[in-house]
């Protein structure tokens, strides 16, 4: 039996768990194309409010599996317990409050197919966001908006707020255009592109069936699944933004205690890739600077946390200057590096701080710098 190559690519899509099988938004004659869009929004808040879909932290109860009015006829296919990341919902794109709101009141979560999905039950019993939901919420848009699907008749796709990234070019490994919040989408997902490893590898955010998650992607996988990279009109680039070593975020032994919750998901920089303390330690992903003025003598001791069970491993350096290596991204003046705390004698002098993410997990933290 021949199969088309339309059946295979979408064979291989949903084999991947890449597909969202978003849905067609209902038609609603006379709204205008623009009605949906959203005010301008950097890429940064992009990212922040990706994450906190991302991040969510909820319960899935026994009621939640099935449905509080969904009748006998949902299931879903999360288990009972603690899960982080919203809930995946075909067609869904409520936000992280009704979201959280909803679970508490025992709506169902988790559902993935197709239009056939709500033929035995009401669509309105269950809650949670699509892949086209997530990224209308990350963008910050008035309405969802959906794929790009040939009929004209239905409206808000997101071929109308965006453009493509000629630039980009998956097939041929050309993706140095790409900005953190740009979008990849094909004719059944949509992925929203955070940053490109040292190695080469795509770090993504998306709601698939298994809820809102934080992963790794190869750029030849997208290119065969017919991804195109694609950039929202009214994304703006973030203009000098705190946590780099041009901007770094200052700190003086006169406004301690200091404490700062970050997010190494931002991406604000990726400066370096390890230090000459810890020189075999692997620290290649994203970073943030931090300006450190010791004003009189003292021990001062430095705390940054991580979540390494769920994710994320953020470890803190301390440097006399931002020097490093040219090729290597060595930070070659690192007084001390630490996995959460450094605690040491300083004299007065002006020193750096450096929030980096281990091995490609990045994700949010607090610094804390205390002094004696």
């Amino acid at each position: 039996m021949k199969v088309s190559a339309l059946y295979l690519l979408h064979f291989l899509v949903f084999a991947s768990g890449l597909a969202c099988s978003d849905e067609r938004t209902p038609v609603m004659h006379g709204t205008g194309l623009d009605d949906g869009v959203g005010p301008p929004v950097t890429r940064s808040e992009v990212i922040r409010t990706a994450d906190e879909y991302a991040r969510l932290h909820w319960t899935m109860s026994t009621t939640n599996r099935y449905g509080i009015s969904c009748g006998s006829h949902f299931v879903s296919n999360y288990m009972e317990g603690p899960r982080i990341g919203v809930g995946y919902k075909w067609g869904g794109w409520n936000d992280i409050d009704d979201f959280r709101q909803k679970i508490e009141e025992g709506y169902g979560t988790g559902t993935g197919g197709g239009a056939n999905t709500y033929e035995n039950f009401s669509i309105d019993c269950v809650v949670g966001v699509s892949c086209t939901g997530f990224v209308s919420r990350a963008w910050h848009l008035n309405e969802k908006y959906t794929l790009c699907y040939a009929d004209p008749d239905i409206p808000r796709k997101f071929c109308e707020i965006t453009e493509p990234i000629t630039e980009v070019d998956l097939g041929s490994h050309q993706t140095e255009g790409l900005k953190k919040g740009d979008m990849f989408i094909n004719d059944y997902h949509t992925i929203l592109f955070i940053y490109r490893t040292r190695s080469g590898h795509p770090q993504i955010m998306d709601s698939s069936h298994e809820g809102v998650r934080f992963r790794r992607l190869s750029f030849a996988q997208l290119a065969l699944e017919g991804y195109r990279a694609v950039r929202y009109r009214n994304i703006v680039d973030d203009t000098d933004p705190p946590g780099t070593i041009a901007n770094p975020i200052a700190i003086d032994s006169n406004s301690l205690p200091f404490v700062d919750n970050g997010n190494t998901r931002d991406v604000v920089s990726m400066n370096f890739d390890s230090y000459s303390a810890a020189p075999l330690v692997s620290q290649v992903g994203p970073d943030v600077v931090y300006e450190l003025t010791i004003l009189s003598p003292g021990s001062i001791t430095i705390t940054v946390t991580d979540i390494k069970n769920e994710g994320i491993d953020n470890d803190v350096h301390l440097l006399a200057s931002l020097e490093k290596s040219d090729p290597g991204m060595v930070a070659t003046d690192c007084i001390e590096s630490a996995d959460n705390t450094i605690t040491r004698e300083l004299d007065e002098g002006l020193y750096y701080l450096i929030v980096d993410s281990s091995h490609d997990l990045p994700g949010e933290y607090t610094l804390s710098v205390e002094m004696e």
